[in-house]
């Protein structure tokens, strides 16, 4: 089997899911269940893209981890951390460490975007808390959640940039 099916197949969940997750802030379960489900058909039936080995683990529960962390600090959803991880589960080894990156690039330029645009639409009224010191009142401005399934979107757009080269 090629990868590039699979990819093709993620990518309508992708553009799916991301669409429920900015309307509802909310990434179903029933998601992370159907990806572990398809990755252990496609480890079982296509052994030569999908190798078994407890590498394939590494970056699923790297991101377990991470996102629970970062659900406590609530940064992060625990549907978004899932998700992520599941995503992982269905990506071939060798394209594990790249789809990392391009998450780590469109995580980092999306919330560049998100923190320009607060600023800017804010930017009177954080003038008035950093003239007063009103630390609490910057954080809240600044904090601001986001649908993360449209992010890992485009990053898996962009692994499909690679995959078709």
């Amino acid at each position: 089997m090629n990868f590039k099916v699979v990819f093709i197949v993620v990518m309508i969940e992708l553009l799916f899911v991301g669409w429920v997750d900015f309307k509802t802030k909310k990434i179903s379960n029933y998601w992370v269940i159907l990806n572990v489900i398809l990755s252990m058909a496609l480890y079982m039936m296509a052994s030569d893209v999908y190798h078994l080995s407890l590498n394939i683990l590494i970056f699923p529960l790297g991101f377990i981890v991470a996102g629970f962390i970062l659900f406590l600090l609530n940064i992060m959803g625990a549907g978004d951390s899932k998700f992520l991880a599941s995503l992982f589960l269905l990506t071939p080894s060798e394209y594990q460490i790249i789809l990392f990156e391009k998450i780590l690039v469109s995580t980092i330029v999306t919330g560049a975007l998100l923190l320009s645009f607060s600023f800017v639409r804010n930017r009177k009224v954080l003038i008035a808390f950093m003239t007063n010191r009103h630390w609490r009142g910057i954080r809240d401005i600044i904090k601001s959640r986001f649908s993360y399934a449209p992010v890992i979107s485009v990053a898996w757009l962009l692994l499909g940039r690679d995959l078709w080269k």
